[in-house]
């Protein structure tokens, strides 16, 4: 073991740098597995994808050990097929933690762009039209279901 590995391990990250800079650099590069890895997004528009498919586009302000999170300037934008979007302005906006499902920085020169080749709907006809389009997954799941079990295969737990 290196002299610098062996410092690394048993320094606090403030012996290890000379200054602020490089202790900067080396927290931004360094791979989080934990909510920890939020904190480089923190004051930047990020995209949040619930487990339920609902999506807030919002600047991430802070966040817990959790993954709670709280976006301001949020709004939540609906995505039908591949041709229309609807966009709801929320404002401040706290996310539990438990129900996200991803986590991303937008990136400010690709926002739009997506959007460019997409019709904006109003939002409560998005609402709308997301409900039926959950509902008739609900139902095809729910007949191959019986169908499995009509075979004679067991549900997953």
């Amino acid at each position: 073991m290196t002299q610098n590995q062996n410092r690394s391990q048993t320094a606090g990250l403030s012996d290890v740098f000379q200054n602020d800079s490089e202790k900067d650099l080396y927290l931004e590069s360094y791979m989080y597995t934990t909510a920890a890895a939020l904190v480089g997004s923190i004051d930047k528009i990020v995209t949040v994808t619930l487990r339920e498919g609902r999506v807030f586009i919002g600047i991430l302000r802070t966040f817990d050990q959790f993954a709670n999170l709280v976006l301001q300037d949020t709004v939540e934008r609906v995505y039908i097929g591949d041709d229309k979007y609807a966009e709801a302005p929320q404002g401040v906006f706290l996310i539990r933690g438990e129900n996200v499902s991803l986590v991303g920085e937008i990136d400010l020169d690709q926002q739009d762009k997506d959007l460019e080749k997409r019709t904006q709907i109003p939002f409560p006809e998005a609402q709308r039209i997301r409900k039926e389009l959950v509902a008739a997954k609900q139902a095809k799941t729910t007949k191959e279901r019986e169908l499995m079990l009509s075979k004679g295969f067991e549900p997953q737990s």
